[in-house]
């Protein structure tokens, strides 16, 4: 599709959002978006007190539940939905005045998990906070394809984070930052051993002991003003620096990245506070550095990627009914080191409209349609999948419309359902695939000892459509219930500039890595006020992957978790947890398998 046909189809969506939303009856009632997450009274509170500009992301310092990164599935699986949690009902102490919190819990595999936090002041004008995290497994696990034979997976996750906010009378002022650092192996089987033509390298050449580390810097600095004044303001700058130790081999360093992150934001209302014209703005500065894929003298390839957003909007707010009418313009520009003729700049806008409105009584509908660019960059893909092969440039995905519109519930005392569907067209989307590429000795064009079964991006333009449901049941404190389930149904296409594959072969393709159906549910039983028995299951079903010119269906992830936790008081508690309940031998990528049945016992302090 060019880029005119789909500025002009973006536009005629706008203009339909526009149309529908001016022909809504004006006694609709107005509801601030709503999460199923908490019991939420879906009618509109404060109708006036809308939101002038986008939140600055505040952390802040919780106690974690007992959930230590499932080690049932060494790296989270990216899950389309998340099961409704059940909050305070896990393992947190009540409610008190303590300034910190610390948990520690460990298991088989070597399984540890920790977590220490302190509010070193909390009061009305000042809020400074601090914590540690730790999540790391040491384990050996068995290859689905190799049964019988394993390998030791090793994941060691750690978190230190800084928050500072001071309230002015009109605004918010927050400083702060995060040290995040990893360490992982690419424990993952050498592809060779199942192929049924293998590839080099074969097993004596993968390096499955090596320790990868990902190392990210964060700090960012920003005053908002409140929601009651006038005129708003949003000024906000981040930094954040990300380096990999090695790259396909010992001998390469890895990926590094620089970005710079600026957002700003003004509104104000043209006369009547139930109307707001208001513009924000974010412009992303990336300097990249890539290891040359076969030279291992420690040559580097240089991008400078920048992403500008300008989103203007008008936003309107009735009795019952709450719209934001705007449109998202976004500019990309990459600039190679050295090769000015491969440098690329792109335009393209989006929806930017949200709409809300009670249709009966607790019951609201609402509709969105948006759109974003998704930089792709290394310290992203990183946190999307660790097994990530960042050897070179990943181009941006352009999202050119995400809708969704579905009906929010909560007219039955105690039950809450969200019904909804939508659609989603993404060009250059990223789906992981293992890689091909290897480390080869330039001088004697032979493979070198090195990283095995990493992955790399699968890059076509992709529609999805999705539709599901989500249902949550709380009795008295003493039962939580909650389920969600949700279809994806994924097309396909050859992106502009894309060669070497057919269109043949991007019309029959697989969303790689990803489920088609997605089940997820939660239950919560309190029979005395201090335990809690909690059951929690998920279901990934439908999941390809392609490797080496073949299509292979994955099995499906079903993982079936229990918790028992137990506060003896504001100060203690004990926690058990069971993982993997139904002995189910699983990957999470082609390769790398999940552990199977674990246990893990841990306490819970407020001091």
């Amino acid at each position: 599709m060019k880029p005119k046909n789909r500025i002009t189809i973006a536009g005629i969506l706008i203009l339909s959002g526009l149309f529908a939303i001016h022909t809504r009856a004006q006694d609709d009632k107005l509801s601030r978006e709503m999460t199923l997450e908490r019991e939420y009274d879906p009618t509109i509170q404060d109708a006036n007190k809308i939101n002038r500009l986008p939140e600055i992301r505040q952390p802040e310092i919780i106690r974690r539940t007992i959930e230590y990164s499932q080690f049932t599935i060494p790296a989270n699986p990216g899950k389309e939905i998340t099961i409704l949690p059940s909050g305070e009902i896990m393992t947190a102490i009540p409610v008190n005045n303590r300034r910190g919190y610390f948990n520690f819990g460990g298991g088989m595999f070597r399984n540890l998990s920790g977590d220490l936090g302190y509010h070193f002041l909390n009061n009305e004008k000042d809020k400074l906070n601090f914590y540690l995290s730790h999540r790391s497994t040491n384990g050996n696990v068995e290859y689905l394809q190799v049964p019988g034979e394993k390998q030791k997976a090793r994941v060691n996750d750690n978190l230190a984070v800084l928050d500072y906010r001071h309230q002015f009378s009109p605004a918010v002022l927050r400083l702060g930052g995060s040290f995040d650092y990893s360490l992982f192996n690419y424990y993952g089987l050498p592809l060779g051993k199942w192929i049924e033509t293998p590839l080099e390298p074969i097993d004596s050449l993968s390096n499955r002991t090596t320790n990868q580390a990902n190392q990210t810097i964060h700090a960012y600095a920003g005053i908002q003003s409140k929601e009651w004044t006038k005129v708003g303001y949003l000024f906000d700058f981040e930094f954040l620096r990300f380096n990999q130790k090695y790259g396909l081999l010992k001998n390469l360093d890895g990926a590094d990245e620089n970005k710079f992150t600026l957002r700003l934001g003004l509104s104000a209302p043209p006369g009547d506070w139930d109307k707001r014209l208001g513009i924000t703005g974010k412009m992303d500065l990336y300097e990249l550095r890539y290891a040359i894929n076969q030279d291992i003298i420690g040559e580097f390839s240089d991008v400078s990627l920048r992403e500008i957003t300008v989103s203007p909007y008008y936003q309107i707010t009735g009795i019952n009914w709450k719209t934001r009418l705007g449109v998202n313009l976004m500019y990309v520009a990459t600039e190679f080191g050295g090769f000015p003729n491969a440098n690329i700049s792109d335009y393209f806008v989006s929806p930017d409209i949200t709409f809300e409105a009670e249709v009966a009584n607790k019951t609201v509908f609402y509709a969105n349609a948006g759109g974003e660019i998704q930089s792709n960059d290394p310290a992203g893909l990183a946190k999307r999948n660790r097994y990530m092969g960042l050897t070179h440039f990943i181009a941006p995905s352009y999202t050119w419309l995400d809708g969704m519109a579905g009906i929010r519930s909560g007219v039955v005392p105690g039950l809450w359902f969200d019904i909804f569907a939508g659609f989603k067209f993404t060009e250059k989307d990223v789906f992981f695939i293992p890689a091909t590429d290897r480390a080869t000795d330039s001088e004697t064009d032979t493979y070198i000892k090195g990283f095995n079964n990493m992955h790399m991006a699968f890059q076509p333009d992709a529609s999805l459509f999705r539709a599901g449901a989500s249902l949550k049941y709380m009795y008295k404190k003493w039962v939580d219930f909650s389920l969600k389930g949700i279809y994806n149904e994924w097309s396909f296409g050859r992106p502009d500039g894309q060669d070497g594959l057919s269109d043949e072969f991007y019309e029959n393709a697989k969303a790689y890595g990803r489920p088609s159906y997605e089940v997820s549910a939660d239950l919560t039983v309190k029979p005395l006020n201090p335990l809690a028995l909690t059951l929690s299951y998920y279901l990934g079903a439908d999941r390809y992957t392609y490797f080496a010119g073949q299509e292979y269906k994955m099995k499906n992830i079903n993982d079936l978790r229990f918790t028992a936790s137990y506060n003896f008081n504001e100060t203690f508690g004990v926690y058990l947890k069971l993982n993997n309940l139904l002995f189910q031998k699983q990957e999470l990528w082609v390769g790398y398998p999940v552990q199977g049945f674990s246990a893990m016992a841990g306490i819970n302090l407020n001091f």
